[in-house]
């Protein structure tokens, strides 16, 4: 009989869940029309990949399991929430060139402007917490800085696009990866 230890099935958890980030996003998002990819969208492949290593060679906080599994389903519920609320539109991919056409703010983008970063960020903060060390805390530094870039580089073609207006007032009121509260 086949006995997983807590540590192998979260580390099997969080891999299901970047898959299904790299599987949805595929089908998800496109290349821009006339413009390859930018090769910073393999900086998302790397985070992964150093997580899963440090899964593996670093330490376990057993005490973390249940935050960090309730990081990983919180991420994959809040991607598929956007992944399907943009079903049928087209997404480019991240740093792409292209000028925005419309304004989505339905599913999750009625109270985020990034919730595909923002899911990202919570699976990385999720391994962060159950796999801690260098590297962890290196993967979500550095990826909360790359989501913030790839977030500023949108809106900066958004502010340039011929929906700058309704896209102001979008911006005002949602927060970039997390809610904005309301008083």
């Amino acid at each position: 009989m086949l006995s997983l230890t807590l540590r192998t099935a979260v580390q099997i958890a969080a891999s299901l869940v970047w898959m299904r980030h790299f599987g949805g996003a595929a089908r998800t998002f496109s290349r821009a029309r006339d413009e390859s990819p930018s090769p910073l969208i393999y900086c998302f492949t790397l985070a992964i990949a150093l997580l899963v290593l440090q899964s593996f060679n670093g330490p376990f906080e057993r005490r973390m399991a249940i935050p960090g599994v309730m990081g990983l389903v919180g991420s994959v519920a809040l991607f598929e929430w956007a992944r399907r609320s943009v079903k049928g539109k087209v997404f480019s991919y991240i740093f792409s060139n292209d000028t925005p056409e419309f304004l989505w703010t339905s599913g999750p983008y009625t109270y985020i402007r990034n919730p595909f970063y923002a899911s990202y960020l919570l699976s990385y903060f999720a391994a962060a917490i159950m796999f801690p060390g260098v590297v962890s805390l290196a993967v979500v530094t550095g990826m909360t800085i790359y989501f913030n870039m790839a977030a500023r580089h949108e809106e900066r073609k958004f502010e340039r696009s011929p929906v700058a207006p309704e896209y102001e007032v979008y911006r005002r009121r949602t927060g970039r990866f997390i809610p904005r509260l309301r008083r």
